[in-house]
């Protein structure tokens, strides 16, 4: 039986950011640099070509090279044609792309260097755009914030090792908060500066297709921008969510059962037009929890659940106390999900859903919310149809029970 480590884990990662992006940017090739703190250098962990070259052990100085100069000016960096460029004297170097425009953009999350994401080749053999920078820059801010969390999570690990357990979990806490503070105002300014230009964008666009009074090709193309359009809104709305659950406003006392039925309420839409069924078992006992962003949480798995029963079906929300957890489970009937999948379904950018239907980030942030709890999220095997989200939340350092 095969271990999986850290680097595998870290690899995989690596490779779905990367995929996502080239497929975005309908693209053939593309890399992906970490930035080495020790050497202070960036060394080449994934890479992908149409002429399947295989490349390793390569590390770019800061300064130096394509990579080398976005690191240090970390700054985004689009050459429309490589020939005639200026900025880089040694044109050998990037013979073996096959094309002459690529994008360049780094990783950066909480002010720090994480690495340069690279995408070149573009399918089309037509240069890249102001416009596929932009897409590139917002995608990229959350691969360098899901790498960042996760460099953080290692070095906490590795100091509980060596400092008391009980001072280092509250001083932990304290560092994460802050951390996730930063790192929100970050995804937050993203976000909001990519929306006004956007809904101009698309209020552009609506407003040509109701000047069009019969099909066209014209029209074909508007409606295609649209699509396009509305799945980078989707985007944007994801980065604020989760930009807005990393606000310590979020850490107030919370009655669950309620949350979960204001969940209900916001989705009312999703379950009516889907004809779904709600079967509700709470138990009216519970202590108070901590929001956190547990609603929103609620929300995504809810909104998951629907998709999975566009012909119609059941969700059961049930919550209870159950070895020493407070348990939260949701239950649908819909057509569930194949176990060879059960651990992929919580990375960032993974999603099983038609291109254009869904972002891949709705469980990853909902994973992330419950580890913020201390807490544990999993997908029960499934007994036959549906798919069975479970959510353990710890009744130690929650508040009290509500007065009865």
């Amino acid at each position: 039986m095969k271990i999986t480590t850290y680097e595998d884990e870290l690899k995989d990662f690596l490779k779905l950011a990367l995929n996502n992006c080239m497929h975005l940017l309908k693209s053939k090739a593309g890399s992906i640099f970490l930035f080495d703190s020790e050497k202070q250098d960036l060394a080449l962990k994934i890479y992908r070509s149409s002429n399947n070259k295989r490349l390793s052990g390569i590390r770019e100085r800061l300064g130096e090279g394509v990579s080398g100069l976005v690191a240090s000016q970390r700054e985004p960096l689009l050459v429309i044609d490589i020939r005639r460029d200026h900025r880089f004297q040694n044109k050998q170097r990037f013979n073996h792309y096959r094309t002459n425009s690529f994008l360049s953009v780094p990783l950066i999350a909480a002010d720090k260097l994480i690495g340069v994401i690279n995408i070149s080749e573009r399918i089309s053999g037509k240069v890249f755009t102001l416009k596929d920078m932009r897409l590139l820059s917002l995608i990229s801010s959350y691969i360098a914030i899901a790498l960042y969390k996760n460099q953080l999570y290692e070095k906490t690990m590795d100091s509980n090792q060596k400092l008391n357990q009980a001072k280092d979990a509250k001083e932990d806490e304290q560092d994460k908060l802050k951390e996730f503070a930063s790192i929100g105002k970050l995804v937050a300014g993203i976000a909001h500066e990519l929306n006004n230009p956007l809904d101009g964008v698309m209020r552009y666009v609506n407003i040509s297709l109701g000047c069009l009074d019969e099909d066209g090709v014209v029209r074909e193309y508007l409606l295609n921008a649209k699509k396009g359009l509305n799945r980078m809104a989707g985007t944007i709305r994801s980065l604020l969510d989760f930009a807005q659950i990393s606000s310590p406003v979020f850490n107030r006392p919370i009655d669950i059962n309620k949350a979960i039925e204001d969940s209900l309420l916001m989705t009312n839409h999703h379950i009516f037009s889907n004809n779904i069924k709600v079967v509700k078992q709470l138990d009216p006992h519970l202590p108070l929890g901590r929001d956190n962003g547990l609603k929103l949480a609620f929300i995504n798995i809810i909104k998951n659940a629907c998709d999975a029963m566009p012909g119609g079906g059941t969700i059961k929300v049930s919550t209870g106390i159950k070895n020493g957890h407070i348990e939260v489970r949701f239950r649908d009937t819909g057509h569930g999900i194949p176990e060879e999948i059960h651990k992929k379904i919580f990375d960032p950018f993974f999603t099983t859903k038609e291109l254009g239907k869904g972002s891949g980030l709705g469980l990853a942030i909902c994973y992330d919310i419950i580890q913020r709890h201390n807490g544990k999220i999993f997908l029960e095997k499934s007994r036959g149809k549906g798919a069975s989200f479970i959510i353990e939340l710890p009744v130690n350092g929650l508040s009290e029970g509500k007065e009865k």
